[in-house]
């Protein structure tokens, strides 16, 4: 009975220890913790100004070039461009999913796009998930009407959309 008794006070210390440490860090500046060796995660910086901001597009008046102020809002114009058109002169694979580049008409690919951002989460330095409600006039995999999740990477300064998800709430 001592043994069982003696283990959970010795583990009872150990947990009241380590509460101690974790609490120790917590208030660390960022330069302190990297030294003491803790993981830290900076959260990208990305400045948009989105509330009440509608984007629209249509088949037969893309135009090229970006002019929403923000690279990661860009991004997703040129995914959104690339998916009423994916021959449009700027659309590039590397930049976003290749289902964007997909020719099956059974797809239904919209030709009138909208969306507006309603939420911005960093994940980490080079990764962000943008919240957008959108609606189109095709299928397109269910991914431009409602709920859609634009997740996008940072690759040597710029934005790329990396994936898409629909949603049915957030």
């Amino acid at each position: 009975m001592k043994k069982i008794i003696s283990v959970f006070a010795l583990a009872a210390l150990i947990s009241a220890c380590s509460d101690n440490q974790e609490n120790s860090t917590e208030n660390l500046s960022t330069q302190e913790a990297l030294e003491s060796g803790e993981v830290v995660v900076v959260a990208p910086q990305i400045d948009i100004d989105f509330e009440n901001k509608q984007y629209s597009y249509t088949l037969n008046q893309i135009e090229t070039g970006c002019d929403k102020g923000n690279d990661a809002v860009c991004a997703i114009d040129l995914t959104l461009k690339c998916t009423l058109n994916p021959k449009f002169s700027e659309c590039d694979p590397k930049k976003m999913p290749k289902f964007v580049f997909m020719e099956d008409e059974s797809l239904g690919r919209p030709t009138e796009l909208t969306f507006e951002i309603l939420k911005i989460k960093p994940i980490d330095v080079n990764t962000a998930e943008i919240y957008t409600k959108g609606t189109c006039n095709g299928n397109w995999f269910g991914l431009c009407n409602g709920n859609i999740i634009y997740v996008l990477s940072n690759k040597s300064e710029n934005w790329v959309v990396k994936d898409i998800y629909a949603l049915q709430s957030f």
